[in-house]
């Protein structure tokens, strides 16, 4: 009998899909409200969400739906007329359906009440003032265009659909949802497959080395038997008869050779092509359109432009390109932060954009494409670029680089700070931003997924983030290459050049090694050295190079590059990358492993990491944080809390990582003790009697011993007005209760002393 869950799955997946239909199409109505075509095909979407929940039992999404779709068909009586509030309560209701479907997909129980969204819509079917039609504002509005994009769309959820060849037209195509985990299954096999083609090359290489050998011993037997015949002193005829015998055996054995090696010649010669194919073809099966995660964006574009009062014209093109599932899946993250990083920080208020003679809307370009055999996906916005000098700024004042570092860093290199934990020029750390991880997200995936992340910008003109992204991560071309007698693969996405190089070219720069390559000075270490291998050869074994005969490897991450010497470059290989599996976790300067034809085990390296220990003084840094850390055990914290429970639950907190704490109930109480006492840092409440914490941060900074004193503020207050106050009242960051975790206090607290 089959298993409920098995059906739960496909429910689930299916009604997401629906969602990100109604989704796209909300947002192009709020553009074109008059489009009845798609009033009719998102009334469709909600009578099948809530048909499917009707068949489940699951009646709070039943209800939810059937209220959209009858606004849906209220409209197209034209019994109601659409606007942009519909359309926010709409989106709400497609929210809750999705914390339903959370919670359906963990089997917890829903327990929700739907009585309050159902009232919201249930106003929106009766047409009540409350809704009134309102013409699109412009601030809130969010243009998507597409380009070549197809309709038909993959999705792979739960599951992965197999998308056959086309057919014929007026075929019906057919298709089958099957288990990501059968897939892996399957593709692991066929990297197993490809495994042993290559050690079918190596065993044709080796008989055609026993034909070579056959050969060459039945010369020497001829040879010596013409000069056992041609000896006058020797007529021994049994002598002769048996190197007759040696030669006819080893002819018989040179032609079984020769049969042998052609047998395995030809059968490879018809089997690879098919591995070939069938190693692609399971490469397909894990391809999905970039469609998959673009078509998300749309509204959340929206929604932020909405909470900004930007206006954003976004425009996707290259949605049908494809991409492996897993990569896809790791890019998704990524994205969304580099979208939200050019509305928030890229795009100018409309004013603003109008005041330097561009159109008030902005616009934000999402692209992807294929080229030489990797994806790229591009995200443009046409808003005021970076600016250089703020990133040394806000990079010399949060100690993420030193004065020295910078100053030799080129412009690439220095907008590539954006990148490092802890960057963000936002005025304030609130719950959700300025605390500089964004982007460091976006750098953690690039490494993982072996891929580029590219910046680059204009003042006053706009940005461009580029990602070079492999087609899949399973199969990949590495350069193989060997040092200390060890071989190593190195992916080739990570690689910019190799050649030769004598040591009369290499120089000394503050005791490390440099190379001059077209002009830039290039730091150089050997791989051995940073891999600390030890020598596997005996100190007078080891092999000598010669000055021509060394070995240089370009390695890029980030914009980052060094190069590596090593004893010798293999070739470039296709590899199947197996995990070193979660018992060993993250290995440092590796990032799997390969099996050769040989038999022999391949540790592919992690370019990312090795760039890190190469211009990192390992001890020196390990040193300086040690001092750090003491330091910030020892710095002392004012807690200002009105409320003795929550006031005791941070001491302790902060107690227990160290920190000397002192506590005041008020903002009076806390001047009285800042007259007598120095802090490194406050935290503060801003609903208390006598002094508020905003009347507290005001007296602060205008106190010439504690203007450069952090605060922090812990409130239940979460209007964006509030959050607006605490940044003109001087505080840094601010923390809302009913979001409130203990690792955000702690890590905003490190970020800021």
């Amino acid at each position: 009998m089959p298993d409920k869950k098995d059906f739960i799955a496909i429910f689930k997946a299916e009604t997401e899909d629906h969602l990100t239909k109604l989704d796209k199409g909300l947002v192009e109505l709020e553009k074109h409200p008059r489009n009845t075509e798609l009033f009719k095909e998102l009334n469709r979407e909600a009578h099948t969400i809530k048909g499917s929940a009707r068949v489940f039992g699951y009646s709070p999404i039943q209800e939810i739906a059937h209220r959209i779709e009858e606004i849906f068909a209220k409209i197209m009586e034209k019994k109601v007329v659409f606007s942009s509030p519909i359309a926010n309560r709409i989106f709400k209701g497609l929210d809750t359906i999705r914390s339903i479907l959370d919670k359906v997909g963990r089997g917890e129980e829903i327990g929700a009440d739907m009585s309050v969204i159902c009232g919201e819509l249930d106003e929106c079917i009766a047409q009540k003032p409350a809704v009134k039609e309102e013409k699109p504002q412009a601030k809130k509005e969010v243009t998507v265009q597409k380009s070549g994009f197809d309709e038909r769309k993959i999705e792979e959820r739960k599951g992965v659909e197999d998308k056959p060849e086309r057919q014929p037209s007026g075929y019906a195509e057919e298709y089958i949802r099957v288990p990501v985990s059968k897939v892996n299954k399957l593709l692991n096999l066929v990297g197993e497959i490809v495994v042993n083609k290559m050690k079918s090359s190596q065993k044709i290489i080796q008989a055609k080395r026993l034909v070579k050998l056959s050969k060459e011993s039945q010369r020497m037997i001829a040879d010596l038997s013409e000069r056992v015949k041609s000896s006058a002193s020797f007529h021994d005829s049994e002598i002769v008869r048996l190197l007759s015998e040696c030669n006819a055996d080893t002819q018989r054995l040179k032609e079984s050779s020769l049969t042998l090696c052609d047998n395995i010649s030809t059968e490879a010669l018809n089997l690879d092509p098919v591995i070939d194919e069938l190693q692609a073809r399971m490469k397909e099966i894990r391809m999905l359109p970039c469609s998959t995660i673009f078509e998300g964006f749309p509204r959340m574009v929206r929604d932020i432009a909405s909470q900004q009062g930007k206006e954003i014209n976004l425009e996707i093109s290259g949605e049908d390109t494809e991409l492996d599932k897993k990569v896809l899946e790791g890019i998704k993250t990524s994205l969304m932060h580099l979208l939200r990083n050019c509305i928030d920080h890229g795009i100018e208020p409309p004013e603003k954009r109008q005041a330097a003679g561009k159109p008030g809307y902005g616009t934000v370009k999402l692209s992807a494409s294929h080229e030489a055999g990797n994806v790229v996906i591009v995200i443009e916005d046409d808003g005021q670029g970076i600016d250089i000098d703020e990133i040394k700024a806000v990079a010399l004042k949060k100690r993420l680089v030193s004065a020295e570092e910078l100053k030799a860093m080129p412009e690439k290199e220095i907008l590539n700070i954006i990148f490092i934990n802890g960057y963000s020029t936002s005025p304030i750390i609130t719950d959700v931003s300025g605390r500089g991880i964004g982007l460091d997200v976006v750098r953690h995936d690039m490494e993982s997924l072996k891929s580029q992340v590219i910046v680059e910008t204009q003042k006053g003109k706009g940005t461009k983030f580029t990602l070079v992204l492999p087609l899949t991560i399973a199969i990949i071309q590495a350069l193989l290459v060997k040092t200390k007698g060890m071989s190593f693969a190195i992916p080739m996405t990570s690689i910019v050049e190799s050649f030769k190089a004598s040591e009369s070219k290499f120089s000394t720069i503050e005791g490390r090694m440099a190379i001059q390559i077209r002009g830039h000075t290039m730091p150089v270490m050997r791989l051995a050295e940073v891999m600390a291998l030890p020598s596997v050869y005996a100190k007078d074994d080891e092999p000598e190079k010669k000055e021509e005969e060394l070995d240089v490897i370009i390695v890029t991450s980030l914009s980052k590059q060094v190069g590596f010497i090593v004893d010798e470059i293999v070739g470039e290989e296709e590899i199947f990358i197996k995990s070193l599996g979660k018992h060993l976790g993250k290995v440092q300067n590796v990032s799997g492993a390969a099996i050769l034809g040989t038999g022999e085990v391949l540790v592919i390296l992690d370019a990312a990491d090795l760039i890190a220990q190469a211009r990192l003084n390992n001890l020196a840094v390990a040193g300086e944080k040690a001092v750090i850390r003491e330091k910030e055990k020892k710095k002392s914290i004012l807690v200002v809390e009105d409320a003795m429970s929550t006031r005791e639950l941070v001491k302790s907190i902060l107690e227990a990582q160290g920190y000397e704490v002192y506590t005041a109930v008020d903002g009076l109480d806390a001047l009285d003790k800042i007259a007598t006492s120095r802090f490194n840092l406050l935290v503060t409440d801003i609903q208390m009697p006598r002094m508020d914490g905003f009347e507290l941060c005001k007296c602060l900074k205008k106190n010439e011993q504690y203007k450069d004193v952090p605060v922090i503020i812990i409130t239940a207050l979460e209007k964006d007005e509030d959050k607006r106050r605490g940044i003109e009242a001087g505080a840094q960051a601010y923390i809302v209760k009913t979001s409130f975790d203990q690792s955000n206090l702690l890590d905003t607290i490190q970020r800021l002393i």
